[in-house]
């Protein structure tokens, strides 16, 4: 581990920082130098006393090594090295300049994005699917089926790289049938609760279809922002058990149904109604995307990673280049990209929208009509009928970009970025967005007053002439000193005497009830100490009006105690102060279903009946 730059000798590896340490293992970025002056950079996965003298966990992690080992794909993390080093055991694997899919979809909802959109979500769960048909057919060297099964597919096990390519890792936990090792360890329930399959939780064995499942409730996520089953353990496992499951036009009611039908045959109660394998699903997915989203470029991945990183990579001196057309884009999933002046902005679901209405309705994936759902996509389609429909396509869209749309009156093109973003942006005094954002300014020659706000930074302002609109503006807001402490009020005791009791609890009663909401979340806090280290940061950030980083706290608190009521109250608020209408109603909406007398629940309420008033 690094301190100050230097760096630890772990046997021939170069400890260079500790990423992260989860109950059982304890994880490094390390050097590993090849010859003199050429060395890669990798990961180096340690385990944690006491469980290195646990025989039945260092037998599950070396069973991890040779799974891993024997896995080479490129949607794969790759395992090339294991063994013990100072009485510790290890396994050195690839290192993946990116993020989980976890922190991708987090960062997406603090950019005022609620979901993905629907192509570049199936565009990401096609590649997963590749990576775990490699592992379920994988043999031994003797041709034997290994029967693998990864069984904790989760966002925090889907890795992407700034490049935009996609790697499932941790097979710490998967079944094998590898000689000496029982099939499967009975009444033994391994993975993340809201990522189990049925069979998971009546802790039955396990084929593929059951990892098919849990990447159906990735794909779930992606779409909807949302699980299929949300609550306590207990209730979600008894939901998952007996197929009680939100569908997916419950949160995003302008989703192409086809596709919705995809995921609820992935998420089937019975596994002989699913996709017979990840093979399946992925050819399934593809065809959708075939018909439904025949352009989508395949760089989009790419430039959504540097978009909601782009602070990240400029630190270590890797400033990306988001082109333009994309941040356009960009303004249309997150609601920002109506035109100026409108009152009511897009919702993100408008990109599912969009693209179901790209090719006919009536067109339904082969998967889901007759005969096997690997049929090869498009058999049966008459080779002159795809070249007509490519062609079609190709006519209009390039049509549409070099032809003048003489219907709307021209206009230019104004991004608008700020460091920190996340900061309120208006035109003429009239809130239009969020940064990062693209403006829509019409051809003229009147000029506009453009402000920037963020709470706890001094506004900004400028004047933008119609006549003249430049192509980006790039502000960086200055932080307002903290406010001097009031003094302490100098109080008659006679007038104090004559105060109504009324006006004075009005005056003295706070904005948010702490010493309540400390008191509801000192249970969970106890039984998990690092969320609650989490949740108390994000109270302490969000009162110093640093909204965005009170957010990533409250989401880490989240990711550890997915029950914290708190924390879904602090993002209620992260919400509001950000106007992020979809943060805040489903932070409050959270916080209620798990405290409805909590001190907070007043406050919640009143937030959610203004918006079902409007």
């Amino acid at each position: 581990m690094t301190t100050g730059g230097h760096t630890t000798r772990f046997g021939k590896y170069e400890l260079m920082e500790r990423l992260g340490a989860g109950g059982m293992a304890v994880v490094h970025r390390a050097r590993f130098t090849v010859a003199e002056g050429v060395s890669r950079s990798v990961v180096i996965k340690r385990v944690r006393d006491p469980y290195a003298q646990d025989p039945a966990f260092v037998q599950m992690f070396l069973n991890e090594a040779r799974i891993s080992m024997g896995l080479s794909h490129g949607n794969i993390v790759q395992v090339f090295d294991f063994g013990q080093e100072e009485g510790e055991y290890f396994l050195a694997m690839e290192w993946v300049d990116g993020q989980p899919l976890s922190k991708v979809l987090k960062r997406s909802k603090m950019k005022g994005m609620p979901h993905l959109p629907a192509p570049l979500a199936v565009q990401l769960m096609v590649e997963v699917c590749k990576g775990l048909h490699h592992a379920h057919t994988r043999r031994d060297e003797q041709g034997r089926p290994l029967g693998l099964v990864h069984r904790d597919v989760s966002p925090d096990n889907v890795l992407v790289s700034y490049e935009g390519e996609v790697k499932l890792t941790d097979f710490g936990i998967a079944k094998a049938q590898l000689a000496g090792r029982p099939e499967t360890d009975a009444g033994v329930v391994r993975g993340k609760y809201l990522y189990l399959s049925p069979e998971q939780t009546r802790a039955e064995a396990l084929d593929a279809r059951s990892d098919v499942y849990t990447a159906g409730v990735v794909l779930y996520e992606l779409l909807t922002g949302r699980r299929p089953t949300e609550g306590d353990p207990g209730s979600v496992m008894e939901r998952i058990a007996t197929g009680d499951l939100t569908p997916t036009n419950a949160y995003v009611p302008d989703l192409d149904p086809s596709l919705g039908a995809l995921v609820s045959r992935a998420l089937a109660l019975r596994r002989d109604d699913r996709f017979t394998s990840a093979e399946d699903f992925q050819r399934a997915l593809a065809e959708w995307l075939a018909y439904r989203a025949p352009l989508f470029p395949a760089s989009t991945l790419r430039h959504l990673m540097a978009w909601l990183f782009e602070e990240e990579l400029k630190l270590v001196g890797q400033p990306p280049r988001i082109p333009e057309s994309f941040l356009r884009q960009v303004a249309v999933w997150t609601g920002e990209g109506s035109p100026l002046g409108s009152d009511e902005p897009e919702r993100a679901s408008s990109v599912h929208r969009a693209h179901a209405t790209a090719f006919p309705e009536e067109h339904v994936p082969g998967a889901l009509v007759g005969g096997s759902p690997a049929a090869d996509m498009g058999a049966g389609v008459p080779g002159w009928v795809w070249a007509a429909v490519i062609a079609a396509a190709v006519l209009f869209f390039v049509g549409r970009a070099v032809m003048p749309d003489l219907s709307e009156p021209r206009s230019r093109k104004l991004q608008v970025v700020s460091s920190p973003p996340g900061a309120e942006v208006r035109w003429d005094g009239k809130h239009v967005g969020m940064t990062p954002t693209v403006l829509n300014v019409a051809s003229g020659e009147d000029a506009h007053k453009l402000e920037l706000r963020f709470i706890g930074y001094q506004p900004w302002a400028t004047t933008v002439s119609q006549a003249a609109v430049p192509e980006r503006v790039q502000v960086t807001l200055e932080r307002l000193p903290p406010p001097p402490p009031p003094p302490e009020p100098v109080v008659d005791a006679r007038v104090k005497d004559k105060e109504s009791q009324p006006e004075a609890a009005a005056r003295k009663r706070p904005t948010v009830n702490v010493r309540g909401e400390a008191r509801d979340a000192t249970g969970w806090m106890s039984q998990s100490p690092d969320a609650g280290a989490a949740y108390t940061l994000g109270q302490q950030l969000l009162v110093a009006g640093k909204a965005l980083e009170a957010g990533e706290k409250f989401w880490k608190c989240l990711e550890l105690k997915e029950t914290a009521a708190e924390c879904h109250l602090g993002l209620g608020r992260v919400g509001v102060m950000t106007d992020r209408d979809s943060m805040a109603r489903e932070g409050y909406e959270r916080y209620l279903s798990l405290r409805p007398r909590g001190p907070g629940a007043a406050e919640a309420r009143k937030f959610l009946n203004a918006k079902t008033a409007r």
